[in-house]
């Protein structure tokens, strides 16, 4: 059985990724030939794990006790009173990998239980794949990926390239996110949404500020918070993009 596992996993048509050209989609428009592989969306875990790692956030630290990310507030209380709410981990604990997350039962963590992660009342053997509305609600609004977007719009904007063009930031953006550069296409939407993004905030500064430094923190020294911001909004979009939750 092993070496029939390790023939399956070492051959061309398992390694294959889900890229298709014109001809060949033509030639297996349904994959009866297996010309190309499946495409899914990553595990729950990873979800949140990519997008801090994109930002550079994520912690490689390894062992230790259970951490408690930024989840949203509910207010409810369970049996006997307890409180489902619970007070964020601070310091790196904050952007440690998925797995250390404390998982209870009856109230598991919201973000990746949308994503299909199983309640861990019993053993499963393989995890449902699902694509619903709440999953993009998730990766719009929950304070993890709004602060995923934040730090990645920090890291290309005041990190990286603090004087660059906006072609070179959004090729950087691409990079850390997709692990490509974008087409010329791509650059030209990317440029109108950002554009429309700072035409909106630039008399909202009040707006503008909360969106750029809640949760993270306070705006580094010298940065507009309009841009920042705007720059926040299309860092969100991208880290949506069905590119950046399947995989290749």
């Amino acid at each position: 059985m092993k070496r029939f596992i390790r023939s399956i996993v070492l051959s061309s048509a398992y390694q294959q990724r889900s890229s298709v050209d014109p001809k060949r989609y033509e030639e297996d428009p349904e994959n009866l030939f297996v010309s190309r592989g499946p495409r899914f969306r990553v595990a729950a875990e990873q979800v949140r794990d990519m997008a801090l790692a994109s930002a550079g956030l994520l912690s490689h630290r390894f062992y230790g006790p259970p951490t408690r990310p930024p989840q949203p507030s509910m207010g409810l209380s369970a049996a006997f009173g307890s409180r489902t709410d619970w007070e964020t981990s601070q310091g790196e604990d904050r952007f440690r990998r998925a797995i250390y997350t404390q998982w209870r039962r009856s109230n598991p963590y919201p973000a990746m239980a949308t994503f299909d992660a199983p309640s861990r009342e019993v053993c499963v053997l393989k995890r449902d794949r699902t694509n619903t509305p709440l999953q993009a609600l998730v990766t719009l609004n929950d304070p993890v990926f709004l602060e995923a977007a934040q730090g990645l719009a920090r890291l290309v904007l005041v990190h990286e390239l603090p004087n660059g063009s906006e072609e070179d930031r959004i090729g950087r953006l691409f990079h850390h996110a997709l692990s490509r550069t974008p087409n010329d296409r791509e650059i030209v939407a990317v440029k109108g949404l950002l554009a429309q993004a700072v035409q909106e905030l630039s008399d909202k500064r009040d707006k503008a500020t909360k969106l750029a430094t809640e949760p993270i923190g306070p705006l580094p020294n010298g940065a507009d918070p309009v841009e920042l911001a705007a720059w926040t909004t299309l860092c969100n979009v991208v880290l949506n993009l069905d590119e950046f939750l399947m995989t290749p």
